[in-house]
């Protein structure tokens, strides 16, 4: 499986707000080749539907509006990851990673290993723990001046 987009530092990545944007990029400089190509803005789940999703483009749009979105999904081979970027990542965090899984699940093709990472500048207090109890990659990427007044949403 490929991704619609180039694994690399670009002028605009969709969804992704400009702290994420902050640790995306720092990450992509330390890990150049980590993935072959990317995905943003990956919608998951059944959002809400309120018409006929296939003949109507405000139901469609709707739908897509309510379901869940990932960060980034990124595909290396025969490997596919479901990223979150978070700033000081936490429960929130955990919980979306999760829960992209098992709706991404409902989605992915046969063959393909599908792995959890989070990127983050640093872990809330415990949860690097946590995350690799729950088998998620956790990607640090460090604090400098920028992100250190970033708050985890």
């Amino acid at each position: 499986m490929q991704g619609k987009y180039v694994y690399g530092l670009q002028s605009w990545y969709p969804h992704l707000k400009p702290n994420d944007v902050h640790l995306w990029e720092k990450f992509i400089r330390a890990n150049a080749n980590f993935f072959d190509t990317v995905d943003y803005d990956v919608a998951v789940g059944e959002g809400v539907v309120v018409g006929d999703v296939t003949a109507d483009v405000y139901a469609k749009s709707f739908k897509k509006l309510t379901q869940k979105k990932i960060d980034v999904i990124g595909y290396r081979k025969d490997q596919v990851w479901i990223v979150e970027v978070k700033p000081f990542a936490g429960s929130s965090a955990l919980g979306q990673l999760l829960s992209y899984r098992i709706l991404f699940d409902d989605e992915t093709l046969e063959g393909e290993t599908v792995h959890l990472m989070i990127i983050t500048n640093e872990c809330r207090t415990e949860y690097k723990k946590i995350f690799e109890s729950h088998n998620i990659r956790v990607e640090e990427v460090g604090i400098c001046p920028y992100c250190a007044g970033a708050l985890s949403v």
